[in-house]
């Protein structure tokens, strides 16, 4: 159980006390999927719980209550935590990494570029990104769907953000973007070594900069990203700012990674869950009659969503998140003292059975609105809450439905080797994941 205020009283001055203490996360780091089994440990003793991090203290809380009380109620008593010095340094001062009045600032001026009524002119982006990989695809092959999805969400945010093709640097591009993806984590700041992120990172800087250069250069007028955050930001017509590299390069690395492991473990369940696939492809094809989605099919198209909304619930991406009190504050029963690290983690309470019927299974139904049932707001939080919460939820969703849709409503992935979890920054999948892909009978052909 978690620490009450008498029992702060005896909580050790010195961080050190902490880091030797035999419940901490750092001891077992080199452990396969050891801090998510930490974790789940540590949420067998009560809703607040305190381990060490890194030396210092830290709490995990696990009821989504007390998660809405530090992500959105008490929000100004939190930051980011230490650890996000390491992805500063890799990111600048873009939306992920930004404090107080800077990241207001900067979500206002981004806000525009995600707004509802650009994401219309998304979608043909995502649905044009999909028909291109599938022109190369071919009934029988075997091919990695987590390289795929990669190749896809690459193709997308080239798009959205310069209107490049970014298919001839993909290669480079992607695993630059996986070694610098794997060092932004909330819980282990050290992942990949520095002499691979460092060069890794200088890669993409690069890129990213001659990108923007070079999409400036063309003229400020078009829809991509990097020309509707100059006119917000007021900066048409002058040298682009160093926080509005730093912006794009930040979006440019998250907007890839998220959604590419979402789509990989909605491939994984469905391939599990044969009734499930089933009902999807019925309803693709009741509802599109095997053409391609468009922007207005999504809201027609609710099975689909469901699928991706379980999808995100098991294996949820953004699988955790850290916050470091400001000052002391209660929560619960517990006072959480200034300077103490707060770890609430979505891959735990996505799965607490105080808050799913059968938490383990892939049941995509649950999601229907009409059914009967209530939880806590926060029992779901995939992309956060609060005013941190994931400036990109809306287009991740609407590339995760039009994707699924586009794919599934052609082809059959038949995932041909067990898939395993691994939680570093993101929870993807390690290493290849190969899948044979057969094109449905009647679908209509890209090649």
């Amino acid at each position: 159980m978690g620490l009450s205020r008498a029992d702060r009283a005896r909580l050790p001055t010195a961080t050190t006390g902490w880091a030797t203490a035999s419940r901490s996360l750092w001891r077992s780091r080199h452990a396969a999927n050891d801090a998510i089994a930490f974790l789940e440990r540590l949420a067998g003793e009560g809703d607040i719980v305190a381990f060490a991090l890194g030396g210092h203290p830290a709490f995990l809380v696990n009821h989504p209550d007390y998660v809405e009380d530090v992500l959105v109620v008490n929000h100004s008593g939190y930051s980011k935590p230490p650890a996000v010095r390491r992805p500063r340094s890799l990111l600048g001062s873009g939306l992920l990494t930004a404090e107080g009045e800077l990241h207001r600032e900067r979500r206002h001026v981004a806000g525009g570029a995600f707004a509802p009524t650009r994401l219309q002119g998304y979608a043909s982006i995502v649905i044009g990104a999909a028909d291109r990989l599938e022109s190369r695809w071919h009934d029988g092959e075997v091919v990695d769907i987590a390289a795929e999805m990669r190749r896809l969400t690459l193709d997308v945010i080239g798009s959205i953000l310069f209107d490049i093709d970014l298919a001839p640097q993909a290669a480079a591009t992607g695993r630059a973007l996986e070694t610098v993806a794997a060092s932004i984590d909330p819980l282990f700041s050290l992942v990949a070594p520095v002499r691979r992120v460092e060069p890794a990172a200088a890669c993409l800087r690069g890129l990213v900069d001659r990108l923007i250069d070079q999409r400036v250069a063309a003229g400020e007028g078009g829809d991509d990203m990097v020309s509707v955050l100059r006119r917000a930001e007021g900066s048409t017509g002058r040298p682009v700012s160093g926080q509005l590299r730093d912006d794009v390069f930040t979006l440019f690395v998250a907007g890839h990674d998220t959604i590419a492991n979402a789509l990989v473990w909605t491939w994984h369940l469905l391939h599990q869950h044969p009734d499930a696939a089933a009902r999807l492809r019925g309803e693709l094809e009741d509802r599109l009659g095997g053409r391609a989605p468009a922007w207005h099919d999504v809201a027609a198209l609710p099975y689909t969503g469901w699928v991706l909304a379980e999808a995100l619930r098991l294996y949820p991406p953004a699988w955790v998140l850290t916050r470091r009190a400001l000052v002391d504050h209660d929560l619960g029963d517990v006072t959480v003292p200034s300077g103490a690290i707060v770890v609430m983690s979505q891959y735990l309470l996505h799965r607490d059975a105080r808050f799913y019927s059968d938490p383990l299974t892939f049941t995509p139904e649950r999601w229907d609105v009409s059914a009967p049932g209530t939880r806590p707001r926060l029992a779901y939080f995939p992309f956060g809450a609060g005013p941190r919460a994931c400036i990109g939820q809306g287009l991740a969703l609407l590339e995760g439905v039009l994707t699924v849709a586009a794919i599934a409503g052609r082809w059959r992935c038949q995932v041909l080797a067990p898939v395993v979890g691994d939680a570093r920054a993101t929870l993807r999948p390690r290493g290849p994941v190969p899948a044979r892909l057969s094109r449905l009978d009647g679908a209509r052909r890209t090649d």
